[in-house]
């Protein structure tokens, strides 16, 4: 396609860059302009970020010629951030959706250590994949995430992304699955080929919509077809190729959909360090000095619903006109969530106050009771006693 020897020639630039150049000459040698464009571009980028701008413009301009000289249509091409993701032909829904990097996600994931170190592993079997391969250790850099619902996954593999410097192109498994026989797939292949053309990060949300176990006596047998066309592609993705998976029922995935991935990290609910810190990081400002019992009543819970807990709260202080919220609030936030089935029962009041009291009397204080119900606390305190004392 065009000469890179211009950056080859550079002393230890072509090992720093051996991953992009490879894809480069793939492209060329396979016939892939889109994918020699992008990865060009890519490159050129990363050459810009590191200093090297003269070697990036005569990469990008060496580019542009030898594409005008093949005839390729410039005017017609995708910029690299207009990227478009193949289609579903039957309902005509692009079969994944492309963050670029920079793009404004909610936030980092508050990880515990152990996970923490993990994750980091995988950042630098990525970065030093070159240095991997030399030694023989080549494999592709594959990551299932698995674990309850709101614990992290979808914003970790932003972060996974982000921290890359990589689009992620994330797609809904179950939105793969098409009515149409044999149409499932040729989306599966679509969006592989699709993202082992560009430098990226695929990241398979719902995985287990497509990987369930093959001996599961409940799935059809094109479903099961689907499972063996899965396993392919993960097999012929180029090793260089990222790819992250996220469920959250493990137990429903094939045995050896396991065995395709190098690391398997299962997010759990937050401990109590990492809690405090989601509640730090979500409140910012508006963070009172204290949240020791927040944090302990907040045991089980994941780290979405503490987030949205957090910004019931902050709403509440903006409105209020307050520059903080109160460690009371965030306690009835928390009750709410956790105990509305006996809040908004239609029991009598009383009854619910005893009920809440005995379920956990070191939250259910008789100044939360009053916050949650309306009524004064002597009120409260009234209804409680007249219960004992009819007991």
């Amino acid at each position: 396609m065009f000469k890179i020897q211009h950056l080859c020639s550079h002393k230890g630039l072509k090992m720093k860059y051996a991953r992009e150049l490879s894809k480069i000459i793939e492209g060329g040698v396979l016939g892939k302009i889109n994918q020699v464009k992008a990865y060009t571009e890519f490159l050129a980028d990363k050459l810009e970020s590191d200093g090297e701008h003269k070697i990036a413009k005569r990469l990008r301009t060496s580019m542009s010629d030898s594409l005008l000289a093949s005839g390729y249509n410039l005017a017609s091409a995708q910029p690299a951030r207009q990227l478009r993701a193949p289609v579903d032909k039957d309902s005509h829904m692009a079969l994944a959706d492309i963050t670029y990097p920079g793009s404004n996600h909610s936030g980092m994931a508050v990880l515990d250590a152990t996970t923490k170190a993990q994750v980091d592993e995988f950042i630098s079997f990525v970065l030093k994949a070159e240095k991997l391969a030399d030694a023989g250790l080549s494999s592709a850099p594959s990551l299932l995430l698995y674990g309850p619902p709101g614990c992290g996954k979808t914003l970790l593999a932003h972060n996974v992304a982000a921290q890359l410097e990589l689009p992620l192109f994330t797609a809904r498994c179950d939105s793969l699955v098409s009515s149409l026989l044999g149409s499932t797939s040729k989306n599966i292949r679509s969006l592989f080929d699709f993202a082992s053309q560009q430098p990226c990060v695929l990241f398979l949300d719902e995985f287990d919509a497509l990987a369930k176990a093959r001996d599961d006596q409940h799935e059809l047998g094109e479903l099961k077809r689907v499972v063996v066309s899965l396993l392919q592609n993960i097999d012929a993705l180029p090793k260089d190729t990222i790819i992250i998976a996220a469920t959250n029922h493990e137990q429903l995935l094939d045995p050896a959909v396991w065995r395709r991935f190098e690391l398997r990290i299962k997010l759990n609910a937050p401990d109590s360090v990492t809690r405090e810190q989601i509640y730090r990081n979500e409140l910012a400002e508006f963070s009172p000095s204290k949240l020791q019992k927040t944090v302990e009543h907040s045991v089980g819970l994941s780290g979405a619903i503490i987030a949205q807990i957090c910004v019931a709260a902050k709403r509440k202080a903006i409105l209020n006109d307050e520059n903080q919220t109160t460690e009371q609030e965030l306690l009835y936030r928390i009750a709410m969530v956790r105990y509305s089935n006996v809040i908004e029962s239609e029991k009598e009041a009383t009854d619910k106050l005893v009920e809440l009291k005995n379920l956990n009397s070191e939250l259910f204080t008789v100044r939360l009771l009053s916050k949650i119900f309306g009524m004064s606390t002597g009120k409260i305190s009234n209804l409680l006693n007249r219960d004992e004392n009819e007991q």
